[in-house]
């Protein structure tokens, strides 16, 4: 409570103006962060007798979903893509006695990452449509996980960052274990454990930072810009690859996503599998990558194997599932290793396409995992070996698990193809081995989805199974929604343009916006510009 009357007394530091200046609330990322946590609240004191509002408070949840992302689309428009530094910056004292500020800010990586956090925010609330009992609880639980995760995303303090980051375990286990199916207990445990432990590793890492540079402040821009010996970089960069394993997860810290994936709600699922694994690589590329550069330099070789370890393992795991959701949520471990293979690429188009990469790994990986939720529910089954011939009877579910798998791919036309053809060009100069296996083990992935999209969707119908349905409007439309973002970007990477003209209609582009700050953190690993000829 102090924290929010700070908020809205004091005047932020002042900022880079975005844009053309149509758009220039201080308060952008902060209303990002709040305006979930203020609904939540209305919603958890709002008379309900018998549960007569229940489907009002599914229509207040979306719609402030829905007022929140048409306020970063602004934002997104307004963006300037030329600046490197922070912009929409907010910077209020919280304790000062420690060096603590309530310091947020956005450049172009956080604003794609903002961007998928509130697309994932809109389908998780139209996934959760169906959700029947104890409404209330769970919408409120849900806004809280988004607003955590877009803390996490805007945070320039590290002493924020934590609290963020550790403040989204809470919401999104209680969501598990009261919404989730039989093993649901199970599963919000291994999650709690293993992010838990994530958190542990990022609250040692901040405090050996806060130590090591002085013991002044937490502010990024002090932290991560300070003067470490390599020895001292390593051994920090090291605690944060774990904290990011755990939360992306890679392997072998991925023990949590079966259980999780395949046990939580597809509302939750998708909030899980985008935008709140994704920090994973976020952290990695803020505190490795763009902070320690002669850590990146030298740990690059390991983040490459875990990248093809990731790779290999999923596609490996969901070619021997017999589960649906099981092997859905092995596959949604392939986009996290191909991010963190553009990282370990430690060059200018390497680091890009990583940056591209989580916002459309982030999609593909909830689309199918949100997508084999909804079949296994649609079907009553979530057995492979019962499952078969469900295109003509699911033709909406069949078509977006298509979709998914060839965005899981990469194949031409969706987002994610440039997002991997950037990243596999720029590693494969300097992690050729770890390229090559990360390849091997999307070739592998792509037996493994061939196969589940010949049991699931071809041959005859088995006569045994339970009587299936196709998908509801709201799975539909939530479902549609993350295939939509992957095929508009994919169409139009640098936005839509007047016909003749080089003028952008409502989008800017995405490539162009996430520009603004990988400059700077790329050119820490660009090749020296051999001296001209005499």
């Amino acid at each position: 409570m102090t924290l929010l009357m700070a908020i809205v007394e004091a005047t932020p530091s002042p900022a880079p103006v975005p844009g053309a200046g149509i758009f220039t609330s201080p308060f952008l990322l902060s209303l990002l962060i709040w305006i979930p946590v203020i609904v939540a609240t209305a919603i958890a004191f709002m008379p309900n007798p018998r549960g007569r509002y229940e489907v009002l408070i599914k229509q207040i949840a979306f719609f402030a979903n829905l007022g929140m992302m048409a306020v970063l689309f602004i934002a997104y428009n307004q963006f300037e893509n030329f600046l490197p530094t922070m912009q929409y910056e907010e910077k209020i004292p919280w304790l000062p006695g420690i060096g603590v500020t309530y310091h947020l800010g956005v450049d172009g990586p956080g604003l794609l990452m903002l961007m998928l956090s509130g697309l994932i925010g809109i389908a998780s609330v139209l996934g959760s449509l169906g959700v029947r009992e104890r409404v209330r609880s769970y919408f409120c639980l849900l806004l809280l996980a988004q607003a955590s995760v877009n803390g996490a995303i805007v945070a320039r303090d590290m002493f924020v960052l934590l609290v963020f980051w550790g403040a989204s375990v809470v919401p999104l286990a209680l969501l598990i274990i009261g919404w989730g199916g039989p093993r649901r207990v199970a599963a919000a445990w291994r999650l709690v454990g293993y992010w838990g432990l994530g958190t542990a590793a990022l609250a040692i890492g901040v405090l050996a930072l806060y130590a090591a540079s002085g013991g002044q402040s937490f502010d990024m821009d002090v932290l991560l810009k300070a003067s470490l010996s390599p020895r001292i970089q390593i051994a920090i960069s090291v605690v944060m690859i774990i904290a990011a394993a755990t939360r992306l997860p890679l392997f072998p810290f991925h023990g949590w996503i079966r259980d999780v994936l395949s046990e939580a709600p597809p509302g939750v699922t998708v909030v899980v599998a985008g935008a709140a694994s994704r920090l994973g690589a976020f952290l990695l590329l803020r505190t490795v990558i763009g902070a320690e550069p002669a850590a990146g330099h030298l740990l690059s070789p390991l983040l490459a194997a875990l990248a093809a370890m990731t790779v290999g393992f999923a596609g490996l795991a969901a070619l021997r599932s017999v589960d649906v959701r099981h092997a859905a949520s092995y596959l949604a471990m392939v986009p996290g290793g191909i991010t963190v293979l553009g990282l370990a690429a430690i060059s200018p188009l390497g680091i890009a396409g990583s940056v591209l990469s989580m916002f459309t790994g982030g999609l593909a990986a909830a689309l199918i995992a949100g997508v084999c939720a909804t079949l296994a529910e649609r079907a009553q089954s979530r057995s492979l070996l019962v499952l078969s011939g469900l295109a003509p009877r699911m033709p909406n579910v069949a078509w977006l698990l298509t979709i998914a798998a060839l965005a899981l791919l990469g194949v031409p036309i969706l987002s994610s193809y440039t997002a991997e053809v950037m990243t596999f060009f720029g590693a494969f100069k300097n992690q050729p081995i770890g390229a090559f296996a990360v390849a091997a083990g999307l070739a592998v992935s792509a037996i493994a989805l061939a196969v589940l999209l010949r049991r699931v969707l071809l041959g005859a119908p088995n006569t045994d199974a339970p009587g299936v349905s196709d998908a509801s409007l709201g799975e539909t439309w939530f479902l549609g929604l993350l295939a939509g973002a992957l095929l508009w970007v994919g169409l139009f990477p640098g936005g839509p343009k007047i016909p003749g003209t080089d003028v952008p209609l409502f989008d800017p582009g995405l490539l162009n916006q996430m520009s603004a700050g990988i400059s700077d953190i790329a050119s820490q690993y660009a090749a020296p510009t051999p001296p001209a000829a005499q």
